[in-house]
């Protein structure tokens, strides 16, 4: 039999995963598989990380049920470990951006049927600094949201608490300024920046990316997104920016475009960063790079 270790997190986005924990079960036994569950419970030391590093290597499939942020812990588990093993994933959260980028369903049968089999495919994450990320490390307008929403407010409205959330804390959003020196493959800019993204994705907050056309999740390569802040942000400036971003364009004098591999970073002011929409710290020199097809997802 195959030996699963499966990861619950029952307060990502509805509850779905606990709402769902025994079909779960039911669906990996009926494939012949030996599950070991645990719920994620970080306030009593019950965190993915902790989990992967002291059982990990006693399982042949690590599965996790919950959001972005469980997948992130889950992969950081493992990058950590030093483990080499495939990971199931059943998506339950608010905005589901990873799965959408790599076409998993929220189907309980069709991803314990893929838990259970041996069809993997190799992506690639990001380093920064001493951590991981999935699919995005970003800074600027608009990033806390992903973090300060509070998980009450996501459990009852789902993405929508987002949506409020941006809108409550829109004058302090459009006010951001962030001021870098940016040094990437073959490049070097130094600005002051609305907003920023790295991304290996094709979603983001639950909207398709701006770059997604030129994503590919295991080529090596990160997509890049900065705005400029313009001297003076009127209602112009601004309409602009919104208005292309929202076509799903870049086409902008604010907007810059690129691919790169890698990228050092240093803050002249005080920066804030989200890590896959957790909280990334605020680090003044940060290195971010490609970790390549460094993680096997079943799918």
């Amino acid at each position: 039999m195959k030996k699963v270790l499966l990861l619950v997190n029952g307060t990502a986005g509805t509850g779905a995963s606990k709402l769902n924990l025994y079909d779960i079960l039911e669906n990996l036994a009926v494939h012949d598989c030996m599950v070991t569950s645990f719920p994620i419970l970080p306030e009593k030391g019950l965190t993915a990380e902790r989990l992967i590093e002291e059982y990990g290597a006693d399982f042949d499939t690590i599965m996790c049920a919950g959001g972005d942020g469980t997948l992130s812990h889950t992969i950081r588990g493992i990058m950590n470990a030093g483990l080499k093993k495939p990971i199931a994933y059943l998506p339950c959260g608010s905005t589901n951006d990873y799965a959408r980028s790599l076409g998993i369903s929220a189907s309980v049968p069709e991803n314990c049927a893929a838990a259970a089999g041996n069809r993997t495919t190799a992506f690639d994450i990001g380093r920064f600094n001493d951590s991981y990320f999935n699919y995005v490390a970003a800074f600027g307008a608009f990033t806390k949201v992903s973090y300060s929403t509070s998980q009450l407010a996501k459990n009852y409205l789902g993405y929508a608490a987002y949506i409020l959330e941006g809108l409550l804390t829109l004058p302090e959003n459009i006010s951001s300024r962030c001021r870098m020196r940016i040094s990437y493959d073959g490049g070097q800019e130094e600005g002051s920046y609305l907003y920023g993204a790295i991304t290996n994705s094709i979603s983001v907050g639950g909207m398709a990316s701006p770059v997604s056309q030129r994503a590919k999740l295991n080529d090596g390569l990160f997509e890049v997104m900065l705005v400029s802040a313009p001297e003076n942000l009127g209602i112009v400036e601004l309409g602009d920016i919104v208005t292309t971003l929202a076509s799903g364009s870049t086409d902008s004098p604010y907007i810059r475009v690129f691919q790169t591999g890698s990228l050092q970073i240093e803050a002249m002011n005080h920066v804030d960063w989200t890590l896959d929409g957790k909280y990334g710290g605020c680090p003044q020199t940060v290195k971010v790079e490609v970790c390549r097809r460094a993680v096997r997802m079943l799918v």
